[in-house]
């Protein structure tokens, strides 16, 4: 059985086989407490996808609708299981970046195969790439909106409807797009705009308040979510202030107190933490707790069941070269790790997946179990290589 977080609905807990996201969010289903840390590290075998792919952002699925998973990144694709690279199309490479801020797979047009979407920062997009299936050659790409500056983008069903949704790191504000099937074909993309307050470096889906719809949470506070009918509210809670975050800002109840607690990195700056969210007098507060502040970029976050005892792990890694030298620590030796939670002790233990080699953790990295195995698998992007790693908890 395989455990991963992803956003399909606030009520929905355990994820059994996910099948695309790789910022997989909301809140697991509770294990049994236990004294220590998991009775062994899980091991990894690193494959070596693309070592000079400078692309930093993945994504996993059955692109080509053979039964097995391959890898999206960028301007190419990549088949299973030997990782052939096959062309999506040319991607503008500007100041050490491309403009590739989002690798989403999902059927956006409805024809039975996955398509991409991504957002840019240069050329200020929200796109999708139309899978162009049997007859090959460049995906098609299609402009959904230009909101401004878009450092990455989370994809979670805040409608509601069973079908991901667009959550874009706008700069200038904070909005979603809401995916529907157009009556005249083709998908149709309807913009809802929360507001300015929490535009900023960061942001995150999760029902804050467990009233059974997702919440944003945004650097400096979140919004209130409410649905009636199909109209939404948007009411903004300045309760914190977690710095330039990653993306996403976790929500996650990690001490199992039936609270929904925040998990964050400074992306650009060391150091990893959790908010812990209390409940006072009936006023909300946030108590915040170090996880781990020796290494830098901690960029990406993900959560997902590596070690099989139906909790959570938090994964990530440093986003190498995140700013072309300028951030504190570039230069520090390139990580992977995951960190599993005791909540009877209160305390965070590091497991290393890959350090001091040209892995990094990217801007936008993925979990699945992409060799069908049974366990969950990661694909790790970045701008000194594009690689897979084996969980090797569960052998073939």
């Amino acid at each position: 059985m395989i455990h991963v977080h992803r956003y399909p609905s606030p009520k929905t807990f355990l994820i059994v086989a996910l099948l695309s996201l790789p910022i997989v969010l909301a809140s697991l289903l509770q294990a049994e407490d236990k004294a220590g840390p998991p009775p062994h590290p899980v091991s990894f075998q690193k494959h070596v996808l693309n070592a000079d792919s400078r692309f930093e952002t993945a994504g996993i699925g059955d692109i080509d609708g053979d039964g097995k998973k391959d890898v999206m990144c960028g301007g190419f694709w990549y088949v299973a299981p030997d990782w052939q690279p096959h062309r999506v199309g040319t991607i503008e490479e500007s100041s050490g970046y491309h403009n590739d801020f989002a690798n989403h797979l999902q059927d956006v047009d409805g024809d039975g195969d996955l398509d991409v979407i991504s957002v840019t920062w240069f050329s200020q997009e929200i796109l999708w790439r139309e899978n162009p299936g049997a007859k090959g050659g460049d995906w098609p790409t299609h402009t959904i909106d230009k909101p401004g500056n878009v450092e990455t983008a989370l994809f979670a069903d805040l409608s509601g409807d069973g079908v991901d949704d667009i959550v874009p790191n706008i700069m200038g504000e904070v909005a979603w797009y809401e995916y529907m099937k157009d009556p005249a074909g083709g998908p149709k993309w309807i913009k809802h705009t929360a507001g300015q307050e929490g535009a900023g470096h960061g942001i995150g889906v999760g029902d804050v308040n467990q009233d059974g719809q997702w919440d944003i949470i945004c650097p400096k506070g979140w919004y209130e979510v409410k649905k009636e009918n199909s109209q939404f509210t948007y009411r903004w809670h300045a309760e914190f202030d977690l710095g330039s975050t990653s993306v996403p800002i976790l929500a996650h109840d990690v001490n199992e107190d039936g609270q929904m607690d925040l998990i964050w990195g400074y992306g650009h700056d060391y150091g990893l933490f959790w908010a812990e969210q209390r409940q006072e007098d009936s006023k909300r507060t946030w108590t915040i707790h170090v996880i781990d502040k020796s290494w830098s970029q901690p960029h990406c976050l993900l959560l997902a069941d590596l070690d099989g005892d139906c909790r959570a792990e938090l994964i990530t890694g440093k986003r190498y070269w995140a700013h072309n030298g300028n951030d504190p620590g570039e230069n520090d030796p390139r990580c992977i790790y995951y960190y599993s939670f005791t909540p009877k002790s209160v305390s965070w233990t590091r497991h290393t997946i890959d350090e001091g080699t040209t892995a990094a953790f990217g801007l936008l990295s993925a979990a699945d179990d992409i060799d069908g195995d049974g366990d969950i698998d990661l694909a790790c992007p970045g701008k000194s290589g594009l690689y897979v790693f084996e969980n090797l908890r569960i052998k073939k």
